[in-house]
């Protein structure tokens, strides 16, 4: 087998391979930054009790903004894994989607490190800025889960796409 084989079997120049790629990567890392993000770093962090009132408001509402991340970077890898598997080129609902998604990410790592002051503005924007992430990842969760609805096909076809014996 040559290398050109390899290059083609693999498809290494196609863009969409290294954005799927980077994308599982960054999830990997993402689902560590949301474990310790709601819970806190450290065990003396992760009794709610000690904080405010408000501030445990806000702690609610950010555990939902992580948990509506992880299901649209996996919907933006699926969609990703599908595109490249059945050779199709990518729609406006994927693109949208994927913005979202992607702004929805970069706000989430930038408070989690406090990148730019941005976890001190989170605080004091209150529960309105968690609040306003978690409608963004709702509308590109949904937009990825159309998006994935468009283009999978049967059952079946994946079934027979499988390595599975039987």
């Amino acid at each position: 087998m040559s290398w050109d084989d390899v290059r083609e079997l693999l498809r290494i120049d196609d863009v969409r391979v290294w954005l799927l790629i980077g994308l599982c990567i960054l999830l990997v890392f993402t689902i560590q930054a949301v474990e310790t993000s709601v819970e806190g770093f450290w065990p003396h962090q992760r009794r709610p009790a000690r904080l405010a009132p408000g501030a445990r408001a806000i702690h609610g509402i950010w555990a939902s903004v992580a948990m509506l991340l992880l299901p649209g970077m996996l919907l933006g890898v699926l969609n990703l894994a599908v595109l490249l598997w059945r050779d199709i080129p990518r729609t406006e609902t994927h693109v949208l989607g994927g913005l979202l998604v992607g702004f929805a990410w970069l706000l989430f790592v930038g408070v989690s490190v406090n990148a730019l002051g941005l976890g001190r503005f989170m605080g004091q924007v209150g529960p309105v800025g968690p609040a306003a992430m978690t409608a963004v990842l709702v509308v590109g969760d949904i937009l990825l889960l159309i998006a994935l609805m468009e283009i999978m096909p049967s059952w079946q076809t994946v079934r027979d796409a499988l390595p599975i014996p039987g």
